[in-house]
């Protein structure tokens, strides 16, 4: 009897245990299927995103596109106005072609040294920032602010060489 007293028991303390992991089990599935909803629905919205900056930049590049045909069309307009004989005016077009790209190199330079220096600016702004409010000074007394960062910049997270 005493034997039989023990399986009972133990059986109802397999039964109980059964029972804590199915509803463990019901739990865990539930979490699983609601993270599943989520990234299908993050990975829909992604989708949704990128379709919509595509659709923008292809609408982007047709509107360069026809602007280039049509300073294209001008330019050659004026070389055949100037009724130079072809060798010149693919010598006069090239120059033209080297000088734009020279000039746009100088742009694109010039754009990411502002935003290299933009960030270092702003790194050293936070880090004085950082610094007084570490020795109790008020952030107000700093009398600088952050300079905003242009958001095409890949620029915005990196760091500036500055070490904080």
């Amino acid at each position: 009897k005493v034997q039989l007293k023990l399986r009972q028991d133990e059986l109802k303390q397999l039964e109980w245990e059964r029972e804590v992991l199915q509803q463990r089990f019901a739990d865990v599935e539930a979490e699983r299927d609601e993270l599943y909803d989520r990234f299908v629905k993050t990975i829909y919205d992604v989708q949704q995103k990128s379709g919509f900056k595509n659709l923008l930049l292809e609408k982007k590049l047709a509107a360069l596109d026809a602007q280039l045909e049509k300073k294209e069309a001008q330019l050659n307009e004026v070389l055949a106005a100037s009724n130079l004989d072809p060798t010149a005016m693919a010598v006069v077009t090239q120059k033209l072609e080297d000088v734009m790209d020279g000039k746009n190199a100088t742009i694109r330079d010039l754009q990411y040294e502002l935003a290299r220096m933009s960030k270092a600016y702003n790194d050293a702004v936070s880090a004085m920032q950082a610094k007084m409010e570490e020795h109790g000074i008020p952030v107000q007394e700093l009398g600088f602010s952050l300079v905003p960062v242009d958001a095409a910049q890949p620029l915005g997270k990196a760091p500036a060489g500055l070490v904080v």
